[in-house]
């Protein structure tokens, strides 16, 4: 019987229009694709207020970007510390922005960034479901040597 559900499985594979969506190679580009900002979290603080990570995700595998702050690159309208040089691929807990204890529990933090004319979003707040600690952060940056 193993061998026969193995030999469907096989045939499945060659047949044209049935492979599973799970093998289907992602397409990678190395240039010419948009970045798009990523909330990763929020921590509390022991003074009582609370920081929100952030980091970005460049579709690219080899092209870097700029993006000088202003309408392109903005958090809430300003400047709170983002970056403007953005390296390829996913980039976790790039940085951070501190609100203070009184935050209300439903308000945002909105990082608005522009590149190849694509405008993404990130909106952090303090979601119970977005709750990280340091042994998550440093999981995470495990996985990105860049972090480390």
């Amino acid at each position: 019987m193993k061998k026969y559900a193995l030999a469907v499985a096989s045939l499945a594979l060659l047949l044209p229009g049935t492979v599973p969506a799970t093998l289907h190679a992602q397409v990678v580009y190395a240039r010419g694709q948009d970045v798009s900002p990523t909330f990763d979290g929020w921590e509390p603080n022991s003074d009582g207020s609370y920081t929100l990570h952030f980091g970005y995700f460049n579709r690219n595998s080899e092209e870097e970007l700029d993006v000088p702050i202003g309408p392109d690159n903005n958090i809430d309208g300003g400047d709170r510390g983002q970056p403007t040089h953005f390296y390829p691929s996913k980039k976790w807990w790039v940085f951070s922005v501190v609100v203070p204890r009184d935050w209300p529990k439903d308000r945002r933090v909105v990082w608005t960034l522009t590149t190849y004319g694509k405008t993404r979003l990130a909106k952090g707040w303090l979601q119970p479901e977005w709750e990280v600690d340091k042994g998550v952060i440093s999981k995470n940056a495990a996985r990105d040597p860049s972090l480390m």
